[in-house]
């Protein structure tokens, strides 16, 4: 019996040792990895890793409701406009010494229509005419080089100057006799001015005098102050942006005067240092002119203001005048007046409708240009 056991241990142990396992090896188990970690989520892990665009600093200019801007945002669109009307003011002097002297009478005449007498209004339709036209292209020459002319005659022109004396508004005749030339004569500075530096006299010839130089314009040192005052006031609404600065050995984020627009004003600022004439001169001053800065003129002023800097001109033509909404300043009394001293500051800019003609919106601008008030009436 005890040898039919051992027989029985040695028949089944090479049993066992002859019959394959019941479970399939653990090798398959890792061929089945990919299948159950395929390689798509690559991109995924990828996707976080990139770099994203910084959120952009808002500009006046963006298409954005006017009144969804910060207070500070529609505070430099108010003070760089400003200062966009006063560089077009300025600009008005390089197409003649007296183009703004012309133009003031005339709308002071056009002012008295309403209370003129009919025989003594045939004069105006003339001269508003020619406003049109002295407007549009910012002088008083077209954009050929041909002089502007009025269509009438001194006599109606007279007329109506002295007629208006007579209800309250004198001195009208005197103004329009110091221009009357330009206004009524071709031959009368045909052609515009020339501000170039007048060719030295030839040497060896004796006797002969070098040819006089050009002046500024009376009044164009003051019209350049009210510019500057302007870019100076729209340097305190500049936006603030997040900038890396070091304090102390160490690298701090702070938010600071936008740097660009920083430099674009302080660059127009030092420009517009710069001598009387050579101003008239400079190739950038062709800038001046609020047919080239857009429907936006403050921000076409800022945009531009490297240009101007650089002497670069503007390429093509001048474009249109349009109309434009208004800004409508909203003033107060600072806190930190001294004293019993007031001191009028911009508390809040709002946007109104634009003008209902370009003659009314011009000369609303034209008052805006000149004046160094916050407010102009």
């Amino acid at each position: 019996m005890q040898r039919s056991w051992v027989l029985a241990v040695i028949v089944g142990s090479g049993l066992l040792a002859q019959t394959p396992p019941s479970e399939p090896p653990p090798v398959p188990a890792p061929a089945q990895a990919p299948a159950a970690q395929p390689p798509e989520p690559k991109p995924e892990e990828v996707k976080p890793e990139e770099p994203k665009p910084a959120a952009p600093v808002l500009k006046v200019g963006e298409a954005k409701p006017f009144d969804q801007l910060r207070p500070t945002q529609r505070k430099l669109a108010y003070t760089l406009q400003r200062a966009a009307l006063a560089a077009h003011e300025l600009g008005y002097y390089r197409s003649h010494p007296k183009a703004v002297e012309v133009r003031e009478v005339l709308e002071a005449l056009v002012q008295t229509k309403a209370t003129l007498p009919e025989k003594a209004q045939a004069a105006i339709p003339g001269v508003e005419a020619y406003l049109v036209r002295l407007r549009a292209n910012h002088g008083l020459y077209d954009a050929e080089g041909k002089k502007v002319l009025l269509e009438g005659t001194w006599k109606d022109l007279q007329a109506s100057a002295r007629a208006a004396a007579k209800l309250g508004a004198p001195g009208l005749e005197a103004r329009l006799l110091k221009v009357k030339g330009l206004l009524l004569d071709p031959k009368v500075d045909a052609a515009a001015p020339v501000w170039a530096e007048p060719e030295a006299a030839a040497p060896g010839k004796k006797g002969k005098k070098a040819p006089k130089g050009p002046k500024a314009p009376e009044g164009f040192a003051a019209q350049k102050a009210v510019t500057a005052l302007w870019v100076k006031r729209a340097q305190a609404w500049i936006e603030n942006t997040p900038q890396e600065v070091e304090v102390k050995g160490e690298k701090k984020m702070r938010r600071l005067p936008d740097p660009a627009q920083t430099k674009a004003l302080n660059g127009l600022l030092i420009w517009l240092e710069n001598e009387d004439l050579d101003l008239l001169r400079d190739p950038g001053f062709g800038w001046m002119d609020l047919r080239r800065l857009g429907a936006e003129p403050g921000m076409g002023l800022l945009a531009h203001a490297g240009d101007m800097a650089t002497g670069k001109a503007p390429e093509g033509p001048a474009g249109e005048l349009t109309l434009l909404p208004t800004l409508e300043p909203v003033v107060g009394e600072s806190k930190f007046a001294k004293g019993e001293e007031k001191r009028t500051v911009l508390t809040e800019v709002k946007q109104g409708a634009p003008a209902a003609s370009l003659a009314v919106q011009m000369a609303a601008f034209e008052k805006q240009g000149r004046s160094r008030e916050l407010e102009v009436k």
